[in-house]
């Protein structure tokens, strides 16, 4: 599947603002450091999940958009891509979203704001 194959269109509701930290490579981050949004494909789609579950217990998929291209912290938007904002997955204001790469912790999304959803 390519990238420009995906679906997340312009017009979901992304209700979840805050702030994205990557992780270096050092501390087991992306090897390639931040990712780079391309203007065909704006967005960055992972696995997450939100503490005190663990990657084994709380994995669902996670979008991100609007953050800054190649930055080790931004402001950014966020959505859960599948399940809603409640169990395993629900978040509030102050929550941490941890964003994995397979099992791997890659980053940080901080909720500094919730919309609806």
């Amino acid at each position: 599947m390519t990238e420009a194959s995906h679906a997340v269109p312009d017009t979901e509701e992304f209700p979840f603002r805050g702030s994205i930290v990557w992780l270096t490579p050092e501390q087991g981050g992306r090897a390639t450091g931040p990712p780079q949004p391309r203007q065909q494909w704006p967005y960055y789609a992972a696995t997450a999940y939100v503490p005190p579950h663990t990657a084994a217990t709380g994995l669902a998929s996670f979008v991100l958009r609007d953050f800054q291209p190649g930055a080790w912290r931004s402001q950014a938007q966020g959505r859960w891509l599948v399940v809603g904002n409640e169990g395993d997955q629900a978040v509030q204001q102050g929550s941490v979203v941890v964003i994995t790469e397979g099992a791997r912790d890659v980053a940080f999304f901080i909720i500094e704001q919730k919309t609806r959803r």
